[in-house]
């Protein structure tokens, strides 16, 4: 009997040990599978996270690049001066002009001219032309106008009378002839036509084909220092054109003149000037006598 009941208990023992086991073993399981899940989630939850990171942190690049390629570059220490208006049709007409030439500042004056692609009227004196003719070749090279100043320069030579004034005239047209094979009638007088050039003088040259012509802008440049001739020049300038007419500017064929005429030339750039020739078709510009010609010497 008590062997029965110790097998019994053995038996129980047994079954009880045996579901607790399986018990166990099912609860591991269990605690592992949710585990696993968890680590699964977690995992997951991590990628996606990353993947986000990975996302926003291209995306924020780009926007990068964007706001980098869309934005303006600064540019520091640089002033940009207001376009020159290269429209030829634009630019107001001027006519640079200059006496008593050539002379050794003929190089210098025609090298600046060119520099600044300008255009000038060179009134020449025949004894000089024959000095310089070399000058008066490249002045008509370099595309501009050459006309006479007669031969002295001597105002009681050259207004002695109608005769001399035309015989001055006629030997300095014949000696540029014969240095360009250029026939101009484009004349100045000496110290321009007011007072002596009175109405027969003018006649009587008008009728051998000479056209007169004198300025409206006179620089002065022969007794102002330095470049005062210049302000002279574009006071004069704005005075001429805002009467309506077109500026022709007496300039001299002097070392002093070279000089600064870069900065004349500057200033007729700045503000929309185009130099002209005076070619032989143009209506000839000179002073009116009124009561104010008389005959030298009378």
């Amino acid at each position: 009997m008590t062997k029965k009941i110790q097998l019994f208990i053995i038996c129980v023992l047994s079954v009880l040990l045996f579901f607790f086991i399986l018990d166990r073993n099912k609860t591991i399981s269990t605690n592992s599978i949710e585990n696993e899940q968890l680590i699964s989630e977690a995992t997951e939850h991590n990628l996606a996270e990353h993947k986000f990171e990975v996302v926003k942190a291209n995306d924020d690049h780009m926007a990068d690049d964007e706001f980098i390629a869309n934005e303006e570059p600064e540019v520091e220490g640089i002033e940009v001066e207001e376009p020159i208006n290269n429209d030829e049709d634009l630019r107001k007409p001027v006519y640079l002009t200059f006496d008593d030439g050539p002379s050794p500042a003929t190089s210098a004056i025609l090298d600046t001219l060119q520099e600044y692609d300008a255009k000038a009227t060179f009134f020449m004196l025949e004894p000089a032309m024959r000095t310089y003719p070399d000058l008066v070749l490249r002045t008509v090279k370099d595309g501009h106008a050459v006309a006479l100043h007669g031969v002295t320069h001597v105002t009681e030579k050259f207004y002695h009378s109608e005769q001399s004034a035309l015989e001055e005239m006629t030997t300095a047209q014949e000696t540029l002839e014969n240095i360009t094979g250029i026939q101009s009638h484009l004349i100045r007088t000496p110290y321009g036509s007011i007072p002596y050039f009175t109405d027969s003088f003018r006649d009587v040259l008008a009728e051998s084909g000479f056209k007169l012509w004198d300025w409206n802008v006179d620089s002065i440049d022969w007794i102002l220092s330095k470049d005062e001739f210049v302000q002279n020049v574009i006071a004069q300038i704005e005075k001429v054109d805002e009467a309506g007419n077109t500026p022709i500017i007496l300039l001299h064929d002097r070392s002093e003149t070279a000089e600064y005429l870069s900065n004349l030339l500057i200033y007729l750039l700045q503000n929309n000037y185009r130099t002209e020739i005076i070619d032989e078709d143009a209506e000839p510009y000179s002073f009116n006598c009124y009561d104010r010609c008389y005959r030298y010497g009378g």
